[in-house]
């Protein structure tokens, strides 16, 4: 067995609900769905073929509009969404498809199970906060088995995201202190400049970016600043690589989508990041299918099995660190004992 593989960042949920099937081969999914664009990449036997032993998995459900005053319009209450998607990580694991991961212990007991049968752990993660209806439902959240919180997708109810920038709001502001209470980490990815800051000064549990690059390379609002970088380093975060085209390359960026975008990108944003707080701090958390796929990632990632090459991005004994021991060292250090 290699060493265990942790993605910080898949949507796995929320593209069922879409019609996808992930208990498909990768192939077969594609076959079925005959896309020219946003090809899918990942699928639960390929994730298995990659050697994820954990995966972030989101409760993601993002407004149907947006309101003249920019915020976000839903269709159906997004914490009535997210249930549902939290019911399927449920069903998966009562059919033996993964393990859900809350506490140290289970963590533990996971990948002692994980290297005799690669079954993959789940770590459930809310990306975008209006999926919680009201800041003292946190405890039932918890209690349902999530374990991390990013506030923002764009605007939220919570907090200025991306493209929609500005602060946390009074329940953004609520909410992070709950979290710090409760011991739920905060995930900086999509966060707004301001907001971050903000929520910095409130005070965090635990601090991460499940899945961002650096503003230095591609300067959009979507991207870390050398100084949040710095930020969550002091904090002993770990900041996910993401494998968006978009969020790799400057040229695709401004909407070059012939530039050929390929790991050396990828390796750009990991120096970088690693020059500012370290080696130890980077991790990967692709966004494999989070509105993107195939035609939208480096050429040499033609599906979730392929994660294993990132180590290439890393220098030769940081590789292990960078491919998932940088992440479980901080799943131990912030999720609860028992």
């Amino acid at each position: 067995m290699t060493a265990p593989i942790v993605d910080a960042h898949l949507d796995l949920a929320s593209n069922v609900l879409g019609g996808r099937d992930y208990t498909l081969e990768v192939a077969e999914i594609r076959a079925a769905e005959q896309r020219t664009d946003h090809q899918c990449t990942v699928s639960l036997p390929a994730l298995r073929k990659a050697g994820v032993a954990v995966a972030f998995a989101t409760l993601f459900v993002g407004p149907s509009s947006w309101a003249d005053d920019g915020e976000p319009v839903y269709e159906t209450p997004p914490w009535d969404r997210a249930r549902a998607q939290l019911a399927i990580y449920r069903g998966w694991e009562r059919d033996g498809r993964v393990r859900v991961i809350t506490s140290r212990r289970t963590l533990d007991a996971h990948l002692d199970q994980w290297a005799r049968d690669s079954v993959m752990g789940l770590v459930i993660l809310i990306e975008s906060a209006d999926s919680i209806e009201r800041p003292s439902d946190l405890g039932e959240w918890f209690a349902a088995g999530v374990r991390l919180i990013g506030p923002a997708w764009s605007r939220t109810r919570y907090a200025g995201g991306t493209r929609r920038p500005g602060g946390l709001t009074e329940l953004g502001r609520d909410l992070v202190g709950r979290m710090a209470d409760i011991g739920i980490p905060l995930d900086a990815s999509h966060l707004a400049e301001e907001a971050f800051w903000q929520a910095l000064e409130i005070g965090n549990h635990a601090l991460c970016a499940s899945h961002s690059n650096a503003r230095a390379i591609v300067d959009t609002d979507r991207q870390l600043t050398d100084e949040m970088i710095s930020a969550i380093g002091r904090a002993d975060g770990v900041i996910g690589l993401n494998l968006y085209n978009h969020f790799l390359h400057p040229a695709w960026a401004d909407d070059d989508r012939g530039t050929e975008v390929t790991l050396a990108d990828v390796r750009r944003h990991a120096d970088h990041i690693a020059g500012l707080i370290g080696w130890h701090s980077v991790g990967i958390g692709s966004d494999l299918d989070g509105g993107l796929g195939l035609e939208e990632t480096p050429v040499e990632i033609e599906t979730v099995a392929d994660l294993v090459k990132l180590g290439e991005v890393a220098p030769a004994q940081m590789a292990e660190g960078v491919l998932g021991a940088n992440w479980l060292r901080w799943l131990r250090q912030s999720l609860p004992a028992t």
